[in-house]
């Protein structure tokens, strides 16, 4: 008899987790995160593959305003090309700590090959890690021919 109370009880308890229901709501309760939760400056770290050229990495600083505003500047390693560039745009965030932006290439002081970067439009998935705030986010692009994953933490 004892054995089948538990095979219920384990039944009943993974039922409910693999249908998102559990006491109080949904297995992915949201964590109140907002815009406001992604603000500060961040040192971020990315690498991954530009698929026209080959590996790609950088780094540099990301600066949000917490109201949705983005700007920064970033060293970018593109195949054998390294260039310094400045940046400027949006994100949002869900409640859920997942969001979404872009940023436009202002300017470089590096001339040459690095100034045909000037007016590139960067688009990215996002996700901060915290209980409403976030001292540290992992980013995607999303841009077609571009497979990078980056890191950033809080200053």
């Amino acid at each position: 008899m004892r054995g089948i109370v538990c095979r219920i009880v384990v039944a009943a308890s993974l039922l409910l987790l693999f249908t998102g229901e559990r006491a109080g709501g949904s297995a992915f309760a949201t964590s109140g995160f907002s815009n406001k939760s992604f603000k500060g400056s961040y040192a971020v770290g990315f690498s991954g593959t530009d698929l026209t050229v080959g590996p790609i990495a950088g780094t540099g600083i990301l600066i949000a305003d917490g109201k949705g505003n983005l700007t920064g500047t970033e060293t970018i390693k593109d195949g054998p090309i390294v260039c310094t560039e400045s940046f400027s745009g949006t994100y949002g965030i869900n409640p859920d700590g997942t969001g979404t932006g872009s940023v436009t290439v202002t300017s470089t002081p590096d001339g040459g090959i690095c100034a045909s970067s000037i007016g590139n439009v960067i688009t990215f998935s996002l996700v901060l890690s915290g209980n409403g705030s976030s001292n540290q986010i992992k980013l995607s692009e999303t841009n077609p021919n571009y497979v990078i994953l980056g890191s950033g933490e809080r200053q």
